[in-house]
């Protein structure tokens, strides 16, 4: 992969996306991507975003011939300058004009990825039955996720056409502070409340501010709703077992989580409370379910 570099950017050094490298003092990062187009919906409005809070920044690299895609991959080049976390929430919590996501799809995109976890458990039933840990685990969240699908009806029950505001979100979980956080491979067009939870279970927001952007923000009640089920809806761990990339340490590591994610539960309810009422997610404080 790291002829794409030399070829059209004149750069020597032995990558392979994705990755970060450092070439002659610059900071790089040098990835493949699934959908151009969508990328660059998202780039377009990453860019607007960026500069809107004067953050640090990604930008693209033309390769030799003024494109800025070489054979689906890309190359952002990193611009450091001061990063203050409330310029950039301040910035990246504003919606997009005229783009709403609608709940019942939502809700469908839920179902049919439980649907898919119970089909794959079928098909491998013999393998799954020599491993008890990844069946509780399987059995504790699909229940978890079905508990979280239930507050999607609670407010298609008030509205069956039920919206909320989207914008820029983080797509899973990220570790590096700056570099991860303000790369806009990481990004995809979604709700903003998909975009705070990421940033909770990343770790870069507190629950004082959460509480803080709470008081702050106008977040109507399908949003906040939709917030604690998309918190809890556990599907980091879907994913992971459809592409059947769940190891043995991973399953120690969720059992473990699950005791956070309990804590999580007790804290957010707390937070959120104050806005709306909320229905309860009974199945995350049954113990004896894991």
């Amino acid at each position: 992969m790291n002829q794409i570099l030399k070829l059209y950017y004149g750069i020597q050094e032995d990558v392979n996306p994705p990755q970060y490298f450092h070439y002659q003092d610059q900071l790089y990062y040098f990835s493949y991507l699934q959908n151009p187009h969508a990328f660059l919906e998202v780039f377009q409005y990453y860019r607007y975003l960026v500069q809107l809070c004067q953050c640090p920044r990604y930008s693209l690299v033309k390769n030799y011939n003024e494109d800025v895609i070489s054979y689906q991959h890309v190359l952002l080049a990193y611009h450091e300058t001061d990063f203050h976390i409330h310029q950039y929430l301040n910035a990246f919590l504003q919606p997009l004009p005229q783009k709403k996501l609608m709940i019942s799809q939502v809700k469908e995109q839920w179902i049919c990825k439980i649907d898919s976890v119970k089909e794959l458990v079928k098909q491998y039933a013999y393998s799954f039955k020599h491993n008890p840990e990844l069946v509780s685990l399987i059995y504790y969240y699909t229940g978890l996720g079905e508990n979280c699908i239930n507050i999607l009806n609670e407010i298609l029950s008030i509205h069956k056409e039920a919206s909320i505001m989207m914008g820029l979100a983080l797509e899973h979980t990220i570790t590096d502070y700056v570099y991860d956080l303000l790369n806009p491979m990481n990004y995809v067009m979604s709700s903003r409340m998909r975009h705070i939870v990421y940033l909770l279970r990343s770790q870069l927001l507190s629950y004082d501010m959460l509480e803080q952007l709470l008081e702050s923000y106008y977040f109507d009640v399908y949003e906040i709703l939709y917030f604690y089920a998309r918190l809890f809806f556990p599907s980091h761990f879907f994913n992971e077992i459809l592409s059947q990339q769940m190891t043995k340490e991973r399953i120690e590591e969720y059992f473990l989580y699950i005791e956070k994610e309990r804590k999580m539960y007790v804290e957010v309810t707390r937070i959120l409370s104050f806005y709306v009422s909320l229905p309860k997610i009974s199945w995350i404080n049954r113990k004896n379910m894991i």
